[in-house]
């Protein structure tokens, strides 16, 4: 998930043609899945080519949508599996205490003891909990994110405090 720029919320991807008429299987990112009935417009790919949505349906518990000048299938698959993107300003709102996924990004992470562990890099979903991919490449570790483990999470602040058995689990 590279979602680093704060304007911009990816809400799915494409992820294939459905059908003969050009319609966009989408791979939704989204906990609100009605979000896409009343979509005016996406923004498809890292430029973010703006489509206007001509239609949005659920076809067997997945979306599909047909964007202005996207035709065919093979339109579609020219697309690649390219990020379906919507700005932020059109972010459903959420209750108080949630936030967005991609808000953990370049959270700092430290322990209860003061150790610098690194900025939030991307967050897995694994169904039963996430985890945050923390720091860089070789140095990065992986901390669920359960009560167990995060002991504190301020998202506006952009820190949370880990358990430091967290860390040690990982040597």
């Amino acid at each position: 998930m590279d979602r680093t720029d704060d304007a911009w919320m990816v809400i799915g991807e494409v992820a294939g043609a459905f059908g003969v008429r050009g319609e966009i299987k989408v791979s939704s990112f989204t906990d609100f899945p009605d979000r896409f009935k009343n979509l005016k417009a996406v923004y498809l790919g890292a430029d973010r080519r703006k489509h206007d949505v001509v239609r949005s349906r659920l076809h067997q518990g997945r979306t599909l949508l047909q964007l202005d000048g996207i035709e065919t299938p093979e339109q579609v698959t020219a697309l690649g599996h390219v990020d379906i993107s919507v700005p932020r300003t059109e972010a459903m709102p959420l209750p108080d205490g949630a936030y967005y996924l991609d808000d953990l990004l370049g959270v700092r992470v430290r322990t209860t003891e003061d150790v610098d562990v690194g900025p939030i890099t991307d967050v897995l979903r694994t169904g039963s909990n996430d985890v945050w991919v923390v720091g860089h490449g070789k140095q990065s570790v992986l901390i669920p994110a359960i009560t167990d483990a995060v002991q504190e999470l301020n998202v506006e602040a952009k820190y949370a405090v880990i358990l430091p058995w967290v860390l040690t689990s990982v040597e």
